[in-house]
């Protein structure tokens, strides 16, 4: 019973952008245990909702994925709020200013949700128009949440890194770092701590984009990481 149950808890918290673990005769018989209490209602109410925002994606897919970033990304300024922070290490301190002390979270352990609960991805991490793409486009209708991809503070909430439009960065360890761009608002300022989930900005297409999409990007230092690979697995 507890495992049908977490399956389906686990599908409803991150929402249709990950494959649903349940399916078939296991779908039914878990709707049949959560049924019978209210947070189990809920939380099929909640994984029926994503799967169908999921499904109308689905078939818009082909406009969809004609929505990414315009142009490639310089990650120069990023980089350098990433130095002035003390993510990237052995970085020099900013004139005037003294070097960051510690970050509290040493090592991040708990696990990374979609930023969105549904949606297309449109362009891919990896080589692109000649260049690195160095996160992930997801595309959605303009207006839709961004949640933290996990807990963390926020190190950056603004619009100054060029080509990003409005953009926020997460700080989860010493060195781990989500990046959020191309919002129509921004929900969080610097030094808030924020839930994994919790809503930090809303979709747009500010910055170097062809339409209502999110540059997500996940790093370690300077270096970026495939997203999929610390993500759930995806349908799109």
């Amino acid at each position: 019973m507890k495992k049908l149950m977490a399956l389906c808890a686990a599908a409803a918290a991150f929402g249709c952008a990950s494959r649903p673990a349940v399916t078939g005769s296991m779908e039914k018989a878990a709707r049949q245990v959560l049924n019978q209490s209210e947070a189990g209602r809920k939380a099929v109410g909640e994984y029926d909702r994503y799967k169908k925002e999921f499904d109308r994606y689905g078939k818009l897919a082909g406009i969809l994925r004609k929505y990414h970033d315009s142009k490639t990304l310089d990650d120069s300024d990023l980089l350098e709020v990433l130095r002035q922070t003390g993510v990237v290490k052995g970085a020099p301190a900013p004139k005037g200013k003294k070097p960051p002390g510690q970050f509290p979270v040493r090592t991040y352990k708990g696990g990374f949700r979609w930023p969105m609960d549904a949606g297309i991805v449109s362009s891919e991490f990896g080589p692109r128009w000649g260049k690195m793409h160095q996160g992930t486009d997801i595309a959605a209708d303009m207006g839709v949440p961004i949640k933290a991809s996990a807990a963390g503070e926020v190190i950056y909430s603004g619009d100054g890194i060029s080509g990003y439009g409005n953009v926020v960065i997460l700080r989860h360890d010493s060195d781990t770092t989500t990046t959020y761009a191309h919002n129509k608002a921004l929900k969080v300022r610097v030094g808030e701590k924020v839930k994994a989930g919790q809503l930090i900005a809303l979709l747009g297409s500010t910055g170097h984009s062809t339409g209502p999409h999110l540059h997500f990007e996940f790093r370690k230092g300077d270096a970026p990481v495939n997203p999929r690979t610390i993500l759930p697995t995806s349908r799109f």
